[in-house]
C-alpha cells in the first residue's frame, strides 16, 4: 500500500520527535506536548464562540471572525503555539480521531511552513508571519512567504449550508489532516497489505481504535473499489 510521501515524511518526523512509538490505539495527547508545541483542550461540546471565550478567559484575544457555529474540533495557532480543541463529550473513538485530525493540520498546515521560513530566511522572518512587523522589500520577494499564513493561524473549516467546504483549498486541507492522521493512527505498514475491505475496517475499529466513518473511510483510500478507484490511487501517491 502507497503512502503519500509528505505523509510518511511527516508522520516519521513526528515519531522521532516524540522518540518512541505507542502501542495501539494509540492516545497522542499524551505524547503531543513532548514532541510539538501543540496543547490539546477538552471543552463540553466545541464552538466558535466557545473557542474564543476560552481565548478570553486566559487574556490572549485571538481574533476569530466566523459566527457561532457547533464545531466538531478546532485548530487555532499563533506566535508558534498550538491549541487543538476537542468536544470532551464524544467517546474516546472521536476524541482520538479528533486530535490526530488537528494534529495533522499542525503539522502540515502550520509548523512545516514556519520551520521552512526559517529554515530558509532565519528565524527573524517568523515576526513576518506572526504579524509582529511588515515585511522587508527583500522578504517581500521571496516566493518562500507565499501561502503561508501571516497572523494568528486558525483552522475552523468554513463550511457552505449544506456542509461543504466552501473552497478546494479547504477541501483539499481537509483530505490531507484526515490522511496524516490515518497514517498516525494505523500506519499502513502495519496493516499486513489487507485483501479484504470488510475485514480491514473491522481491525480498524477493533485494534486501532478508529471511529467506524473514519475506518470507512481509510480503507476505501487503501482499497479503492470502482469509479473512485483512479481519483483515490491519485491522492494516495501525491
Amino acid at each position: 500500500m502507497s503512502v503519500p510521501v509528505w505523509c510518511a515524511d511527516l508522520a516519521a518526523n513526528f515519531w522521532a520527535r516524540v522518540g518512541e512509538s505507542l502501542p495501539f490505539p494509540r492516545d497522542l495527547r499524551h505524547v503531543i506536548a513532548s514532541a510539538v508545541p501543540l496543547s490539546v483542550i477538552e471543552l463540553r461540546g466545541v464552538s466558535v464562540d466557545g473557542v474564543r471565550h476560552w481565548f478570553e478567559r486566559i487574556s490572549l484575544p485571538i481574533p476569530l471572525d466566523e459566527p457561532d457555529r457547533p464545531l466538531r474540533a478546532c485548530l487555532v495557532a499563533w506566535l508558534g503555539d498550538g491549541f487543538a480543541f476537542v468536544d470532551a463529550l464524544d467517546d474516546a473513538g472521536e476524541q482520538r480521531f479528533s486530535i490526530a485530525h488537528e494534529l495533522g493540520h499542525f503539522l502540515r498546515d502550520y509548523l512545516k511552513p514556519r520551520e521552512t521560513v526559517a529554515r530558509r530566511l532565519g528565524a527573524s522572518a517568523l515576526e513576518v508571519l506572526d504579524g509582529r512587523r511588515p515585511p522587508t522589500p527583500i522578504e517581500r520577494f521571496q516566493a518562500v512567504l507565499r501561502n503561508v499564513p501571516i497572523g494568528p493561524f486558525t483552522h475552523l473549516l468554513r463550511r457552505d449550508d449544506s456542509g461543504v467546504p466552501l473552497s478546494a483549498a479547504e477541501r483539499e486541507s481537509e483530505l490531507a489532516a484526515d490522511r496524516l492522521a490515518f497514517e498516525l493512527l494505523a500506519p499502513a505498514a502495519e496493516l499486513n497489505d489487507p485483501r479484504d475491505r470488510a475485514e480491514l475496517i473491522t481491525r480498524l475499529v477493533s485494534e486501532f481504535g478508529l471511529p467506524l466513518l473514519q475506518a470507512t473511510q481509510y480503507a476505501a483510500l487503501l482499497l479503492p473499489e470502482g469509479r473512485d478507484a483512479g481519483r483515490v490511487a491519485r491522492f494516495l501517491i501525491q
